[in-house]
């Protein structure tokens, strides 16, 4: 969406974005695949934009949610492979054949499903299958993993199984014993496969260690300048920055009230600058009196209530219009970084990157 206004800036830094990328091939072994995480519109940030510059720094692998998001992949691009993690949820299993497409297969009914597909007409698709090991959300559980390692030649007759994969729940905290329980699990599950690549880890398993990294790692959020771990220090480089010029400015007086709600008053003459950046743009409510802006080095206190459309924020310290006036303001940037900015509304960078609007006007940094 053009943003004719010229007044709200979502930057995307696409060198950074694959230096990430290239920051991550380092961290694993040198015959372990990174994948790479783009569903939800590249959390976000533009799949049409990021795409090619993850294909040039050779990534041939690309996890998506939905089956639209897969198709739109294969639009931007014939060579890739493809994997949809919420698996086989259509009934026109012809697009899957179409657009060649990799299913995760999320339990035995599904795999009965594509299997009858390729019998009927003639098929040979290719298949990832996950294993839930303990988040309980996705993939086969203890009974139909059981059933697929006794019953493998009978129900894997058509497919070409190209992976077997699992998930990580706590990988965000290097500490957490259910990530050696996990990955035990899998072992045991994964010599059963030995014709297919093995992948466990996404962000936050990339930096639990190296035999995490199995054939593949599936790197999401880091890609994209987050953290993925509690107290992570910085290893990757910002990625985003959300930039705002001021819309109107005024002096209000002691007493005086700002916003809905009236929930801050002045304590002394002011000056207050308005924006158009609101809940409306995925600028959180939270934020209300609760958030720092920058210019240049000096930092800003968000005072009020944000709105649908707007935020204020406390100028008193800017003397004079031409310090101010035209000038960018930096929401989230590397002065104020979306790991920090994450915390103070206890929440994480995937939800903060992902809500960010398309009012926005995007400015690809390449």
């Amino acid at each position: 969406m053009k943003n004719v206004d010229q007044n709200t800036f979502l930057d995307i830094d696409l060198k950074s974005l694959g230096e990430n990328y290239l920051k991550i091939k380092k961290k694993v072994n040198r015959d372990c695949i990174v994948a790479a995480t783009v569903k939800s519109n590249a959390y976000g940030l533009g799949v049409k934009k990021v795409l090619p510059v993850l294909t040039r720094s050779k990534c041939n692998h690309f996890f998506v949610a939905s089956t639209d998001e897969a198709v739109e992949i294969r639009k931007i691009n014939k060579k890739v492979e493809v994997y949809i993690l919420n698996g086989l949820v259509l009934d026109n299993l012809n697009i899957i054949s179409k657009y060649k497409l990799i299913p995760v297969i999320n339990n035995l009914k599904q795999l009965k499903k594509i299997e009858r597909y390729q019998s009927k007409f003639n098929k040979k698709l290719k298949i990832a299958i996950h294993f839930d090991t303990g988040m309980s959300r996705l993939g086969l559980d203890k009974n139909e993993t059981a059933n697929l390692i006794k019953n493998k030649s009978k129900l894997i007759k058509n497919s070409d199984l190209v992976l077997i994969m699992s998930h990580l729940a706590c990988a965000d905290d290097p500490k957490n014993k259910k990530n050696q329980t996990q990955l035990k699990e899998f072992d045991k599950i994964r010599i059963y496969f030995p014709n297919c690549l093995h992948s466990i880890s996404n962000s936050g398993g990339v930096l639990l260690g190296r035999k995490y990294n199995l054939d593949m790692v599936r790197p999401g959020i880091s890609l994209y300048g987050g953290n993925c771990q509690i107290k992570e220090s910085k290893h990757y480089k910002n990625v985003v920055s959300l930039k705002s010029k001021l819309i109107q400015t005024r002096e209000i007086n002691k007493g005086d009230t700002v916003g809905y709600g009236a929930t801050f008053k002045a304590r002394k003459k002011m000056k207050v600058g308005t924006f158009a950046i609101g809940y409306g743009d995925g600028f959180s409510r939270l934020f209300s009196n609760n958030c720092k802006i920058y210019l240049n080095n000096k930092r800003i206190n968000l005072i009020g209530r944000v709105s649908m459309d707007l935020v204020t924020v406390d100028l008193t310290d800017f003397k004079t219009l031409k310090q101010i006036a035209n000038k960018e303001f930096e929401f989230i940037g590397n002065k104020n970084p979306i790991n920090t900015v994450c915390e103070s509304i206890d929440t994480i960078p995937y939800e903060i990157l992902t809500n960010l609007g398309k009012r926005y006007q995007r400015r690809y940094i390449s």
